[in-house]
């Protein structure tokens, strides 16, 4: 694996204006990627849409959005809709909670492929969906997950695309991060509400850890860098999830860029488009 690339994410619920300045200082520190979260009742396409005319080279990522909120032909309409850059988005899947998860992920993305041409990448959190993210995925988008975990992760994904005779996708993950004693509140509040999830209950126990240990609390740029790069030495692409005390623009663009790539990310698509 060569040198890793470096994202920036927010949650999707962030207002606009942080979004818009959180996504030009990102591609001023040479970020080579921006990132929203779904959230439930914001769908954050129109604002990645914002994104894209405010911005020159950084891909713009979406993840993931669930095949149960949204059908793959509902998607494709959107994304044509906004107009969102086909060469530079990356739509992010997942199965949702129901029944019948890897048929349904494996139908959406096939007739994702159908409808638009767009780069899909694939969120598991199991190792059955990890196989079947390596078979037909263009990247794989991990999350909630140590280090070590990412490594067995990456090996169940290398199989599936070896199962079918492909080259592995790109491996990316959302790693949260957050600067300082402060944002100690806001962090544990944020791995509560995850570890009350049913799928991601099962996700940490599999890991053998809790959900603050798969995040990363920082003292300062020095600690913070130190900690994402042994992150780097198992992901192609690592996407800084900023969790801050009060969800200001400001204490977004601290974690930014306390967490800059060094040296800035080279030209091209972290998914290798």
């Amino acid at each position: 694996m060569g040198a890793a690339r470096r994202g920036f994410g927010l949650a999707g619920e962030y207002p606009i204006e942080s979004i818009r300045a959180a996504a030009s200082a990102a591609e001023a520190h040479g970020y080579d990627s921006f990132w929203l979260s779904q959230p439930l009742r914001d769908p954050s396409l129109p604002k990645l849409s914002d994104v894209a005319r405010r911005t020159q080279r950084l891909a713009l990522g979406v993840g993931a959005v669930p095949l149960t909120d949204d059908t793959p032909r509902q998607l494709a309409t959107e994304i044509q809709r906004l107009g969102l850059p086909l060469d530079r988005f990356i739509l992010g899947i997942g199965s949702g909670t129901a029944r019948g998860a890897l048929d349904r992920t494996r139908a959406g993305v096939d007739e994702l492929r159908r409808l638009v041409d767009v780069t899909i990448v694939v969120a598991p959190l199991g190792p059955k969906m990890c196989y079947l993210a390596g078979q037909v995925a263009d990247g794989v988008l991990l999350n909630w997950l140590t280090p070590e975990y990412a490594r067995t992760s990456a090996a169940w994904i290398r199989e599936g695309a070896e199962s079918v005779g492909r080259p592995t996708p790109m491996i990316l993950a959302y790693v949260r991060c957050a600067l300082g004693r402060d944002s100690l509140p806001r962090l544990e509040q944020e791995c509560a509400r995850y570890g009350s999830f049913p799928h991601y209950a099962a996700h940490f126990r599999r890991q053998g850890v809790e959900p603050i240990q798969t995040t990363i609390l920082a003292e300062g740029e020095a600690d913070l860098q130190e900690r994402l790069s042994a992150y780097e030495a198992v992901l192609d692409t690592v996407i800084v999830r900023a969790i801050t005390p009060s969800d200001t623009p400001e204490q977004a663009l601290a974690v930014l860029a306390a967490a800059r790539p060094t040296p800035p990310a080279s030209a091209g698509h972290p998914v290798g488009r």
